[in-house]
């Protein structure tokens, strides 16, 4: 009898452990879980800049900066004030591209000056016209910012910005 109940209280005894033992195996990949899924937050790739929204508006060409145009970086991206050049008095000005390349990590805005359709009998006489443009971001900002202009004076760099390290 005395070794009947020593073999079920073993039994018991090491059902109780088993279920403690599997307890704590279950916790322990659990953590190791966490901890993997914390490990591969860690190393994901950073995010590069993303262009989100650009604006273009002509201005009056009171003040022309002297070479063209003035680029500044702001806290969001790059703005830009500027003239073209043009070569009747019926020349606007008008944004031709504005974007980014991830891989030169670059943003370029291309001004152009065209002639209007919609006017007849322009006179032959060089005039400026200005402009402001902007480029927003997200998640940063890109390494740099160029500006190009395409007007009487040929196709040119005219400003160049390298964002703050």
């Amino acid at each position: 009898m005395n070794r009947r109940a020593l073999l079920l209280g073993t039994l018991g005894l090491c059902t109780s452990l088993a279920g403690c033992a599997s307890g704590g195996d279950d916790a322990a990949e659990r953590s190791t879980a966490s901890t993997e899924t914390e490990a591969a937050s860690t190393t994901e790739t950073p995010r590069r800049p993303r262009l989100v929204g650009r604006s273009f508006t002509p201005v009056r060409a009171d003040a022309c900066p002297a070479d063209g145009a003035l680029a500044t970086e702001t806290e969001t991206g790059f703005s830009v004030v500027g003239c073209v050049s043009g070569a009747t008095e019926c020349t606007i000005a008008r944004l031709a591209r504005a974007d980014y390349d991830a891989d030169a990590d670059t943003a370029t805005l291309v001004v152009e000056a065209v002639e209007r359709t919609d006017v007849k009998n322009c006179a032959e006489s060089p005039v400026a016209r200005g402009y402001e443009a902007t480029l927003r971001f997200e998640s940063g900002l890109p390494g740099r910012a160029v500006v190009v202009h395409d007007d009487a004076g040929g196709r040119r760099e005219v400003a160049r910005v390298d964002a703050d390290a």
